[in-house]
């Protein structure tokens, strides 16, 4: 990956744009498919209350999520014992869990946009989206560096990939920064 660059533009905003290589664009993708469908599927998976349907309430899970890998990217809204009455921390997550699975879905909806179709790919993007982009890289980051999804052999591929992700943050941000 080349690092990101600042392209500016004299009628539109900056547009910020870097070349990735065929393999890193399918990792990309593969990768933001997958935390996605399990953002879906943890989404989906809400017990339904049908009293807050009717009174168009949103409703979500009360506990947190057992995967660690979803437990990082949901963690919990209070600290443990910061609660001021038992069951807080479970109504603040059943009314905020589906809108913040969802800003993390655009998210990573915003970078599959951004590598358009297969193949070795110039990612160019607009500043507004590139604060989406950078989110969803971290929530990328912060589902494989806390799940167990590689075996215990690929674990030095998995803190790799990690850091990678971690350049293409970085490089990202310093392009934002000027």
């Amino acid at each position: 990956m080349q690092p990101w660059r600042r392209k500016k533009a004299l009628l539109r905003g900056a547009k910020f744009q870097t070349v990735l290589e065929p393999m890193e664009r399918e990792v990309l993708g593969n990768l933001t498919s997958t935390v996605s469908e399990a953002i879906i599927q943890r989404a989906q998976s809400a017990p339904k209350d049908e009293l807050a349907e009717m009174m168009d309430m949103p409703t979500g899970h009360k506990e947190a999520p057992k995967d660690p890998s979803l437990a990082r990217l949901f963690p919990d809204f209070f600290a443990e014992g910061e609660e001021e009455y038992d069951g807080d921390a479970g109504l603040m997550r059943s009314l905020h869990e589906n809108d913040i699975a969802k800003e993390k879905l655009r998210n990573l909806q915003v970078i599959n946009h951004a590598l358009g179709p297969v193949g070795g790919a110039e990612v160019a993007i607009e500043e507004a989206d590139a604060h989406a982009f950078l989110a969803g890289l971290n929530d990328l980051r912060l589902y494989l560096a806390s799940g167990d999804i590689f075996s215990e052999e690929d674990e030095q591929n998995r803190d790799t990939l990690v850091e990678w992700l971690g350049y293409c943050q970085d490089s990202l941000l310093e392009a934002l920064i000027g």
